[in-house]
């Protein structure tokens, strides 16, 4: 993938550049030194922001120091005061925007006038100064620059007081709510984010939390949501109850129940094996797989618990007994159960006999007059 382009050129201007245009005007190059510092920041900011697993682990480090030490015991109306260092940033910030708006909108004015003057006197006398011209060409350009460079500043002061005001109360905000909310892309975003921390706008203790994609300006970081569940295979799920039922059997020592119970296991294993051979049946054993067999596996296993139990006292056996009984209706339901799968067998036998009896007749094939 081609490398994105820098949009912060005087990032990289070369030192001896800066000095040259020192030389040849020392406002200029003052003001130069600054652009370029101010870019290399910006620029930073935007290299941090494109690598947020690293981020991420910085701000996991963070935050388990911060939890091992027992701190962040301040009130939220504490934690929403910037520091110190923030509104020193904030103030800088804004200064140095207002002061590259002027000081460039100056040199800009005044390039272009030198220039101006440097075009008449060539007309005039035919003749140009060439040091004049270069230095109006610098004023001219350096003037340009530092103006573009404040303006761009300025709108970036205005964006950060927007998601300020946008983000509000809220404990915290995912980062694609906030970007929409604005009108802006992640990676413009992302940055804007970045220097609105630095600057104080969120408080002392926003931060981005790079796992869930989400601002969090106090307390702890959402949780990311959990991948769901495979729900498991229905050839596993029939497996699996049928082991259920044959482990209830084996836990159970009383013949009786153990033959009742031998009984739901060959209705199950009969319905189950339906369902395989057509999918289509497997819409009628909704309430029998989300009810009557978990129930009856439940009043299995509790059977089961209470067979082991040494003392045999009354409540003990009234359960047991009630089991008991509820078993020849669950063997019933069963059997009900798997009746009912062939109910659209059923319906489809009888159409074909009744198309068959009518062709039958239609062709005089059941007369008595057939010879």
């Amino acid at each position: 993938m081609e490398p994105k382009r820098s949009n912060h050129f005087l990032a990289h201007l070369p030192t001896i550049l800066l000095l040259v245009l020192f030389a040849m005007s020392p406002w200029l190059g003052i003001l130069f030194f600054i652009l370029r510092a101010i870019d290399r920041d910006a620029e930073k900011k935007e290299q941090t922001n494109a690598d947020p697993a690293r981020d991420s682990h910085a701000e996991d480090a963070r935050t388990a120091q911060s939890a091992a030490s027992g701190q962040r015991s301040e009130m939220v109306s504490d934690q929403d005061v910037p520091t110190a260092e923030q509104k020193s940033a904030k103030q800088w910030h804004k200064t140095l925007t207002t002061l590259c708006t002027i000081f460039g909108a100056i040199f800009l004015l005044v390039g272009i006038g030198d220039l101006a003057d440097v075009m008449e006197e060539l007309c005039w006398d035919h003749e140009i100064d060439w040091g004049e011209l270069l230095t109006a060409l610098a004023q001219t350009i350096g003037g340009g620059a530092a103006l573009f460079t404040g303006l761009r500043m300025d709108r970036a002061r205005k964006l950060e007081r927007k998601l300020d005001k946008i983000v509000g109360d809220r404990d915290n905000i995912a980062l694609g709510e906030l970007f929409a909310a604005v009108g802006i892309d992640a990676v413009r975003g992302r940055a804007a984010v970045e220097h609105a921390i630095d600057h104080g706008y969120f408080g002392a203790d926003a931060y981005i939390d790079y796992r869930t994609d989400t601002l969090v300006v106090r307390g702890a970081a959402p949780q990311p949501p959990k991948a769901p569940q495979p729900e498991p295979e229905a050839e596993d799920l029939y497996a699996s109850l049928q082991q259920q039922l044959r482990r209830a059997n084996d836990a159970i020592p009383d013949p009786v129940m153990t033959a009742k119970i031998s009984r739901l296991e060959e209705l199950s294993a009969r319905i189950f094996a339906l369902a395989k051979k057509d999918p289509d049946k497997k819409a009628q054993l909704q309430k029998f797989m989300d009810y009557y067999l978990p129930t009856a596996l439940k009043l299995l296993n509790t059977y089961a618990q209470l067979s082991a139990q040494d003392v045999q006292g009354e409540n003990i056996t009234d359960a047991r007994q009630s089991i008991e009984r509820s078993m020849d209706l669950l063997i019933t339901a069963f059997e009900n159960q798997l009746d009912k799968l062939f109910q659209s067998d059923a319906l489809d036998v009888s159409a074909d006999v009744a198309a068959l009896e009518g062709m039958l007749n239609l062709d005089g094939l059941t007369g008595p007059d057939f010879h």
